[in-house]
């Protein structure tokens, strides 16, 4: 089949990319070449192509627009400059005509996108595109017109840093295309870079803040997440902002620009701003962030804001678009211990951001996000903050939606009264396995699919590429008007993301899975059959809960663990069905295997800790021991796949552009510090199985020799550990690993014989 694709070539960029994806896609899925890309009226050709794609709707495709003239096509119904989009064929004068028309130019290229994925099968993922061969394409029968639930849907991208696949400041440039790609794939049209300030100082402020050397150590160097010490140079981390965010306007992405009191731990004030300026400082009366670079200037002097407002004029002029705006308030922060009097402060100092951004973008939207609300505000002081608010201007950007306490959006009288987005968290920073309760988010969801209030769907978590399923979650619940049941919105994912041989295998899986994902999510609550606490293996040395007043709290949060436990043998047992795999379901297995792993050491440890209150020797030995061959297991699973080394993606930050030699011990800082122990292969096997390890072997000899707990010999321990392996390159770290079935078989093995019973 010959095809012949007409784009408008004095409109914006996206269209053009429009019909270059169509013929990219066209070509994968047919391996036919045979297309022709043009953008002149083709309609005076003697010769008129018998198939035809016209890319863009009327007002900017002007073949379209003489067919809509002439009466020839019906009106598209869609309110133009929104995300909606048609998708048409027609017959005119005996040619097939393919209509991909957007209500703007995203919407054109989801209409591409779309096509291929309703009519041919294709599917998009962060991690590959699923595209099937055939041998033509469906070009007759076809009138589909389709608009978004919510007007945002959006990712936001943070500043944690440790492994490449979940932290978005360790990407280059060919990972943000495919990046930027897989978000227009999955219509949605909003992305946030949270990954610092690059050199906006610098760009603001050139007579007073110099780029500083690559090998500079930051001011908290040494100090876990806080260490900042750059890995490239600070002149090649603005020049790929301003390549990053080109390469997404030219799609007609939204990028929010950061405004109002900004310094946070990842957007520090440089030194020799504060030396030469000499800004005052708000006095805080919390520790977080209490450092000087740390310290938000005072909001009650005009020249601090107008310090912060230039910031912001500067990125939207060196590398943004001022379409709409985003602001922390005075986020993580008291600065009075009168409750009455911090409230005045954050409510005026909100005040000073959205008038500001009235006086200089009036038409643009201003974000106000929520985690400062959910942190530090009671119900009644959030209404509060919304009352006084512009509805007209300010949109509550809520990503705390699914937490798992009282203080959320449905207590706020937010909904049916404030503009609002639903919004996701998934959180912490530690946490990249599947985590979370679907069914709740599912409910909560549901009240925001109903309010016209709410504007859109975001996921903000502090990493990226936690897992493919909740991603899922996010693309299709952000533009479907209809929240499916867990149940179906699994079997539509496994449906689009797997072959049919291994479909049931990994429905069942996924299925089975829920139990075990909602143990973990984030949040304080009440109900024992949702629970959260910090993972123990990943902070042990922090804790000393061997002992009784913590028993009947240890007993409660062991019970779901119990109940769940069949769920998780199931999972297992599943798996050992798998008709061979690909990369992608390879990925998908790792992550549901190390969820399950990491919940039940968390289980044992829990039991050890049960059993060490009630002086149960054999107890406190049995689930010990089943806790260390679990993280021994997890650790040879990390070892298997490149996802999870630390040393790969090293070599990732290395092999990128110039790179800081003295970056390593900085990345070990930033990866094992409390808050941010994720599933590492080096941690685990070199740091978190050697805690775990002194940890509960402590525990067992006090009970045998008849003494009380010695934490701090055990701490001495811990630590000189840490020291070797601080001093021990990554690239001499030996790799561990097993064959993935043996590990489900080892794994099957602890469960069936541990004792979760209280």
């Amino acid at each position: 089949m010959n095809l012949t694709v007409v784009y408008p070539k004095n409109a914006h960029s996206a269209y053009e990319i429009s019909a270059n994806e169509f013929i990219k896609l066209y070509s994968k899925i047919t391996q036919n070449s045979a297309l022709k890309l043009t953008d002149q009226d083709f309609c005076a050709l003697s010769n008129k192509p018998a198939c035809v794609v016209l890319i863009g709707n009327d007002s900017v495709n002007n073949i379209v627009g003489k067919f809509y003239l002439e009466g020839k096509i019906a009106p598209f119904n869609f309110s133009y400059g929104t995300d909606a989009y048609v998708i048409r064929t027609v017959q005119i004068d005996g040619t097939n005509y393919l209509i991909l028309a957007g209500a703007r130019p995203r919407a054109t290229l989801y209409a591409v996108y779309l096509y291929f994925e309703k009519f041919c099968n294709c599917h998009y993922f962060w991690d590959g595109d699923r595209i099937p061969q055939r041998t033509t394409i469906v070009l007759d029968g076809i009138d589909v017109c389709e608009n978004p639930r919510f007007e945002y849907r959006g990712i936001r991208y943070f500043a944690h840093r440790s492994l490449h696949r979940f932290q978005a400041e360790h990407w280059g440039y060919e990972d943000w295309k495919n990046e930027i790609d897989w978000l227009i794939k999955s219509r949605l049209n909003l992305f946030m870079l949270r990954t610092g300030m690059d050199d906006v100082w610098q760009k603001a402020f050139p007579n007073i803040v110099p780029y500083p050397s690559l090998t500079d150590k930051a001011e908290n160097s040494g100090y876990g997440y806080d260490d900042r010490s750059l890995f490239w140079p600070l002149e090649y981390k603005g020049e790929l902002r301003k390549k990053i965010l080109s390469y997404a306007f030219e799609r007609d992405l939204i990028h929010p620009e950061d405004t109002g009191t900004m310094t946070h731990w990842y957007s520090r004030t440089p030194k020799e701003f504060i030396e030469n300026v000499k800004p005052t400082f708000l006095s805080q009366s919390t520790h977080s962030y209490a450092e000087q670079t740390g310290l938000v200037f005072d909001v009650r002097d005009n020249k601090n804001m107008e310090y912060y407002a230039h910031l912001t004029d500067t990125h939207v002029k060196e590398y943004g678009q001022g379409q709409i705006f985003h602001t922390i308030g005075l986020a993580e922060r008291k600065f009075s211990q009168d409750k009455e009097e911090n409230a005045r402060l954050k409510l005026y100092t909100y005040r000073k951001i959205s008038e500001n951004i009235k006086e200089k973008y009036p038409n643009a939207p201003l974000l106000i996000a929520s985690w400062d609300l959910w942190m530090y505000y009671t119900p009644q002081e959030v209404e509060a903050l919304l009352n006084e608010l512009d509805k007209n201007q300010a949109i509550l950007f809520d990503y705390t939606s699914e937490v798992q306490d009282k203080n959320n959006f449905t207590n706020w009288n937010v909904v049916g009264k404030f503009p609002w987005i639903f919004g996701i968290f998934g959180g912490l920073e530690k946490h990249h396995d599947v985590r979370g309760n679907f069914s709740l988010m599912n409910e909560r969801l549901k009240i925001a699919k109903r309010d016209n209030m709410c504007k859109g769907m975001v996921f903000w978590p502090e990493f990226s590429h936690g897992s493919a399923l909740y991603l899922h979650y996010l693309t299709k619940n952000a533009w479907e008007e209809e929240v499916l049941s867990v149940e179906d919105f699994i079997n539509n994912f496994c449906s689009a993301r797997y072959s049919e041989s291994n479909f049931n295998v990994m429905a069942t899986a996924w299925k089975n899975l829920m139990p075990v994902s909602k143990l973990m999510t984030w949040g304080t609550y009440d109900d024992d059959e949702v629970i959260l606490f910090d993972d123990l293996y990943e902070n042990i040395k922090a804790r000393a809960c061997f002992n009784e007043s913590e028993l009947e709290r240890n007993i409660t949060l062991l019970k779901p663990f119990n109940n769940a436990k069949n769920s998780a043998i199931t999972v297992l047992k599943t798996l050992k069905n798998l008709s061979g795999y690909d990369s992608q379901l390879e990925r998908d297995l790792y992550d549901i295997i190390r969820t399950i792993i990491g919940r039940y050491i968390n289980a044992c440890i829990l039991k050890a800790q049960i059993a060490y209150a009630k002086k149960d020797l054999n107890e406190v030995k049995h689930a010990s021991n089943s806790a260390i061959k679990l993280l021994k297991n997890l650790a040879l699973l990390l070892g298997g796949h490149n996802d999870y080394s630390l040393y790969n993606s090293l070599k990732k930050l290395e092999e990128e552009t110039t790179f800081n030699p003295n970056f390593e011990q900085t990345l070990k800082n930033n990866s094992e510090c409390q808050y941010c122990r994720a599933h590492i292969y080096e941690n685990a096997e070199y740091l978190y199985l050697p805690e775990v390890e002194i940890w509960l072997n402590e525990a067992v000899n006090s009970l045998c020799e008849n003494r009380d707990f010695n934490k701090e010999n055990a701490l001495e321990k811990i630590n000189e550990n840490r020291e070797v392996y601080f001093k021990t390159p990554l690239k001499d770290l030996e790799v561990k690993n097993l064959e993935v079935l043996k590990i489900i078989d080892n794994c099957l093995d602890i469960l069936n014989n541990i004792n979760l019973n209280v």
